[in-house]
């Protein structure tokens, strides 16, 4: 839920938005935590996508000199689309269009998110290759900055959601729906499959803002690399199953 400054920034950025491309606009829509439940006022990403008719040279020109307003009133920066993208670039990105398409609230313009068909098979290939490649970063970011806590920590909340985002595509594959939320994402993947990933758990509630960090974080961070392997290897033995022509 969206708290009173969020909502008014994104009524003055849709405003801008609208003034800005005029008739080249075809949708505005907030995606992400901010369209859910799991929003924690100035900790979460405020995330927009704009669909125009055409991205052009221009349009990007115009949209810099607001970007550092609109980052100080807790907006990142948007995703730029246009049509083309939408018909053509679903076979390329299915999970990230899935997550809009499963999650967002249109701020302006045409509904085209919530029809837009996915590929199962993309989205399985592509659930693969973000579990996969996660683990071998955060492998390579430990050594790296392992005996910084700060920036382990931040490592640690920036990648866990990447994980739950693979739950929630892979649920998808095998039982058609899913939940939003990252928590309830969770107790269905792990009721579903029949695991349990208590660090990932907790590194989520510390996300959340539902719970505070504890003092070893070196045991945090070796049960972490466990669960990431052994999703990795669950993700593996699913694979052939998760077929699904049209998720």
């Amino acid at each position: 839920m969206l708290d009173v400054r969020t909502e008014q920034a994104l009524a003055r950025v849709a405003e801008q938005l609208r003034s800005l491309f005029g008739p080249d606009l075809v949708c505005l829509a907030l995606y992400g935590s901010a369209a859910g439940e799991d929003f924690v006022p100035g900790r979460s990403d405020v995330n927009l996508a704009i669909v125009l008719n055409q991205v052009t040279f221009a349009h990007l020109k115009s949209l810099h000199p607001h970007l550092p307003k609109w980052h100080k009133l807790g907006i990142a920066t948007p995703l730029l689309l246009d049509r083309r993208t939408l018909e053509r670039g679903r076979d390329v990105f299915p999970m990230e269009f899935h997550d809009i398409k499963a999650q967002h609230r249109v701020l302006y313009g045409e509904e085209v998110f919530a029809t837009l068909p996915i590929d199962g098979r993309h989205l399985r290939y592509q659930a693969e290759h973000e579990v996969r490649g996660k683990l071998l970063r955060l492998r390579a970011l430990y050594a790296e900055v392992g005996a910084d806590r700060q920036r382990l920590q931040r490592l640690l909340l920036d990648s866990v959601k990447t994980f739950v985002i693979v739950m929630r595509n892979f649920i998808r594959l095998r039982a058609g729906q899913s939940h939003t939320r990252y928590l309830d994402v969770l107790d269905q993947f792990e009721t579903h499959f029949g695991e349990t990933f208590p660090t990932m758990r907790y590194l989520l509630r510390v996300r959340l803002a539902l719970d505070v960090w504890a003092n070893g974080i070196e045991d945090t961070v070796r049960g972490y690399l466990e669960e990431a392997e052994r999703l990795v290897d669950l993700v593996d033995r699913l694979l052939p199953e998760a077929e699904s022509p049209d998720a």
